[in-house]
């Protein structure tokens, strides 16, 4: 019998799958072909779900360390018993410390709704600390909100309109694989597609033109493409004023970050950066796809090792054409 079901694991995506049950075993596993987003796509490692759902390596029963810290020794407990000591531990905490002296740790799951906020009712009702979760993106997402605003990016659908896409450090073929597609179709209306990355990745090798700045570089790029973008009015002057703060700061920093600058840091000739930002600047719905590459740069707001799987975040800066 096959039964519809979902990819659980540390991808944005959540595919559809086609899963095989015989006997109340995971016998096979199929991408979906009906599932809207993902269309029948199926990873390798989402199609070794029998394996790894059966694997007799896999923990099914609570563990307790029964030696000292870091030598390994764990002993099987039962359900009840591992709850038990769980909640009596939470609650001694709680009543000797204070219920903020408990630090709620987690991330997305599948990043689907569920797996996203399971838990966090039970924290908030334990008045547990007002922890966001996770010391992975929230640093990078700070950074976003702070110069994007707060609310979701631009959906990818989308990107199928645009008529000018930029790949920002995210190597789209191998991480990001659904995002495709639709810079397919934008290409096949004409659209061009510039993948700015310091690897000459799978999608860097597809693209139009690949842009190979040095490693830790971005933010000099960015500012440089800012100038030119400024300096010849590629940018929409009311949109800035109506809806940014600090522009006036903005605008006087990039303009001490000439293409000619930029050039030394990146390693890209002065005309490239100039032409990127123009081109950019000119189109009619530009569309910048970013990833993790950037914000996980020496220097950046980001404490740890990104998952390649991870959602990117996008938007873009705010054109003459629109966007």
């Amino acid at each position: 019998m096959w039964k519809r079901s979902v990819c659980c694991k540390d991808c944005p995506d959540t595919c559809g799958l086609l899963v095989k049950v015989e006997q109340g075993r995971v016998a096979a596993v199929k991408g979906d072909p009906d599932h809207p987003f993902t269309n029948g796509f199926l990873c390798r490692k989402a199609g070794c779900y029998p394996q790894h759902v059966h694997s007799p390596r896999r923990i099914t029963t609570p563990l307790k360390r029964s030696g000292p810290k870091g030598s390994g020794s764990f002993a099987p407990i039962g359900w009840d018993e591992a709850l038990g000591e769980i909640s009596a531990r939470l609650a001694g905490v709680a009543g000797e410390h204070g219920p903020q002296a408990v630090l709620p740790y987690s991330y997305a799951g599948h990043m689907g709704l569920v797996h996203r906020h399971a838990g966090h009712a039970f924290s908030h009702r334990l008045g547990a600390s007002r922890l966001l979760y996770t010391i992975c993106s929230p640093a990078a997402t700070a950074g976003f909100t702070a110069s994007l605003g707060p609310g979701p990016s631009t959906d990818i659908e989308s990107a199928a309109q645009s008529d000018y896409i930029i790949i920002w450090g995210s190597n789209t073929l191998t991480t990001n694989v659904h995002a495709w597609p639709f810079f397919q179709k934008a290409r096949q209306k004409g659209a061009k597609l510039v993948v700015v990355d310091p690897y000459r990745n799978r999608t860097a090798r597809k693209a139009d033109q690949h842009l190979m700045l040095r490693p830790g570089s971005d933010a000099a790029l960015a500012l440089a493409m800012m100038q030119v973008l400024i300096a010849e009015d590629l940018i929409d002057r009311d949109y800035i004023a109506g809806h940014t703060v600090g522009f006036a700061r903005l605008e006087k920093r990039a303009a001490e970050h000439p293409p000619e600058r930029a050039a030394g840091i990146t390693g890209l000739e002065a005309g490239a950066i100039r032409d990127l930002a123009r081109e950019y600047g000119r189109a009619r719905a530009p569309y910048i796809r970013t990833g993790w590459g950037p914000p996980a740069s020496s220097g950046a707001a980001w404490p740890c090792a990104p998952s390649p799987c991870c959602r990117p975040w996008w938007g873009p800066w705010p054109s003459r054409a629109g966007a």
